[in-house]
């Protein structure tokens, strides 16, 4: 083990192909954040894991945010994955 031991989602931020954007998260509506995601997820690879790229995506966000995020985000969050379900299904 090194010396200095790193966190899982910092391998993952590292290694994470395709940013989804600086500040969208934190200051994007639930279609600003939902588009983010799925264009991201589209450049990964394959179309048939858009959907669940898109979500892996969100959901990493919020797990890293954890108690901090604020209920109001977590909402916009929420719409967002709603948003990323209903385009996946077109």
């Amino acid at each position: 083990m090194s010396e200095h031991p790193q966190y899982w989602s910092s391998e993952v931020t590292a290694t994470d192909r395709h940013d989804v954007g600086g500040g969208v998260f934190a200051t994007g509506s639930a279609q600003e954040i939902a588009q983010a995601v799925i264009d991201a997820a589209r450049d990964d690879g394959a179309p048939e894991t858009i959907e669940r790229r898109a979500m892996a995506k969100l959901t990493f966000y919020e797990n890293r945010a954890g108690h901090k995020l604020s209920p109001e985000r977590r909402a916009i969050l929420e719409d967002a994955k709603t948003i990323v379900r209903a385009d996946a299904q077109r």
